[in-house]
């Protein structure tokens, strides 16, 4: 009879631990592993809006379209990383001479103050960035300008930018604010911009129902298909729908929903002709089935600005716009963002 030799536990632990390894250490490596030079997502094998764009691979270029360099330094002199610096404060802070100031008063009411400054009621909301006439608080400072809308210049604008959101020549804007070169313009500053209108903060207040909110409606019309799932109007095929359709004609004015950058100019197969912009916080919105893109990659625009007109391109049944929201990369139900 032959003698059997106790099963030593050590070995099997060792055994044990290898086969762990054997399992873990391929699916460790695939998912922490980064993605090889060269290799990219599909962006047009998807049907409309049923996968998500690969907001991630698409290039971005922030040059001024007019050849007019921006300095990019901060207030110490070394490199900054938008193109701005920030505004000097103190006795270092520009002045305006064209820029009226006023605070406000226990009781006073906008209309009033925008009396007493001379101008309308209209021009100093647009002015101080106000959707409501009721946002107002006592000691607050308002400011305002009989030459044209006070504007305070973002990080990482150009003086291209302001000149083309607004329609006003770059040397106009530059003399009337004292800005000797306008490649070098401060973050923060405000200025005027000579003979501009109400007109697109007048499309903020109505997009914004008169409500702060983060993002405000790219254009008025019926919602066609909420967020979530959903069968495909053309495909037929279950899916999740990552935006809202908006009932529109063809040619209808597309805003900016935020200020920030264009992102992504280009056809899909899905999509259409769409347009990407990018906002802080990482927040993108992306705009479908377009039939006219009226901005260039890289460049800055503002809140209300018109962008695109709405059209039928793409895997689409009819005119109508799409509109996303995307925290990142991860599309986010719109109507929890816009203004009721």
């Amino acid at each position: 009879m032959t003698e059997k030799k106790p099963i030593r536990k050590d070995r099997v632990l060792l055994a044990l631990l290898g086969l762990v390894a054997v399992i873990l250490v391929p699916i460790l490596l695939t998912s922490g592993g980064s993605k090889p030079s060269g290799q990219t997502a599909a962006t047009t094998a998807h049907p409309a809006d049923a996968t998500l764009v690969p907001i991630d691979v698409l290039p971005l270029t922030e040059q001024p379209s007019d050849g007019v360099a921006t300095t990019t330094t901060t207030l110490e002199g070394s490199p900054s990383v938008d193109g701005t610096v920030e505004a000097p404060v103190g006795e270092n802070a520009p002045t305006n001479s064209a820029i009226l100031t006023h605070v406000v008063a226990a009781g006073e009411t906008l209309a009033q103050i925008a009396s007493q400054m001379g101008v309308t009621l209209q021009q100093i909301m647009a002015d101080n960035d106000l959707v409501s006439a009721g946002e107002i608080t006592a000691g607050e400072t308002l400011y305002a300008s009989s030459a044209g809308i006070v504007y305070v210049i973002k990080s990482g604008q150009t003086m291209t930018d302001i000149s083309i959101t607004y329609g006003v020549p770059i040397d106009k804007i530059a003399q009337l604010n004292g800005i000797s070169d306008p490649g070098r313009i401060f973050a923060g500053q405000r200025i005027v911009i000579p003979g501009a209108t109400t007109n697109l903060w007048q499309a903020v207040v109505r997009l914004s129902h008169g409500r702060q909110a983060r993002f405000i409606w790219p254009l008025e019309g019926d919602i066609t298909s909420p967020f979530g799932w959903r069968i495909h109007p053309v495909l037929g095929t279950r899916h999740h729908h990552n935006g809202i359709d908006i009932d529109v004609p063809i040619g209808t004015t597309v805003r900016a929903a935020a200020p920030g950058n264009v992102y992504f100019v280009g056809d899909d197969e899905g999509y259409g002709t769409m347009l990407v912009l990018r906002h802080a916080d990482g927040y993108l919105t992306i705009y479908g089935h377009l039939s006219t893109v009226l901005v260039s990659k890289g460049q800055s625009v503002e809140v209300g600005q018109p962008i695109a007109e709405s059209g039928n391109t793409g895997l689409s049944t009819g005119p109508h716009l799409h509109f996303e929201i995307r925290n990142g990369e991860f599309p986010v139900d719109p109507q929890r963002y816009l203004p009721t």
